[in-house]
C-alpha cells in the first residue's frame, strides 16, 4: 500500500472519529499523574480527586472560535473500528512506514481513543488506548536506540 494512501487512511478515520478534544493529549501529560501504590507487581493507582478531574475531561469542549461544525456525529460500530484499528496498527508499527505516515496514524488513534471515551465504548477504549501505549513505547525505543548508536559513534564504549 503506498504511502499517500495511508495517510489519506488515517486523516479519514481522524476525521470519522470527530470534532477534536482536549482528552486525545492525555497520554502526553499522563506519566506525571500517575503514582505506584507500593506493591510489587507495579499496580498504579490514582487518587479519587484525580478520577472525578479526569471525568469532567471527558466533557466535549469546542473552541468557538477555532469549531466548524463537520456535520452530524457519524456512528463507530465496533465491526467497522476493528479493521480500522488494525490498519492503524500496520500504519504505527511497521518498520518500513515512513515518519509521516506513522505521526498520522498517531494523531488518527488519539482522536479514536477521545472519541471511544466519550461514548464510553470499552472495547474500543481498550484497542485504541493499546495503540496509542505501543507507538509510545515504539517512539521511546526508537529514541533510546538512535542515542545508543549516537554515543557509540562518538567514540564512547558499547557498554
Amino acid at each position: 500500500m503506498p504511502s499517500w494512501s495511508k495517510l489519506d487512511f488515517c486523516r479519514f478515520s481522524a476525521d470519522w472519529a470527530g470534532q477534536d478534544c482536549p482528552c486525545k493529549t492525555e497520554f502526553d501529560k499522563n506519566e506525571e499523574k500517575i503514582e505506584n501504590n507500593g506493591f510489587s507487581d507495579g499496580i498504579r493507582v490514582h487518587e479519587i480527586e484525580g478520577v472525578v478531574e479526569e471525568m469532567g475531561n471527558l466533557g466535549i469542549n469546542e473552541n468557538a472560535a477555532n469549531s466548524v461544525p463537520k456535520g452530524s456525529r457519524i456512528p463507530l460500530p465496533w465491526e467497522l473500528l476493528q479493521p480500522v484499528l488494525r490498519i492503524l496498527g500496520h500504519c504505527l508499527l511497521a518498520p518500513l512506514n515512513s515518519e509521516d505516515v506513522k505521526d498520522a496514524a498517531s494523531v488518527a488513534a488519539r482522536c479514536l481513543y477521545a472519541r471511544a471515551s466519550h461514548d464510553l465504548v470499552p472495547q474500543a477504549i481498550l484497542a485504541t488506548r493499546s495503540l496509542i501505549q505501543l507507538d509510545k513505547r515504539a517512539r521511546e525505543a526508537a529514541k533510546a536506540e538512535y542515542l545508543a548508536d549516537g554515543d557509540y559513534k562518538c567514540g564512547s564504549s558499547p557498554d
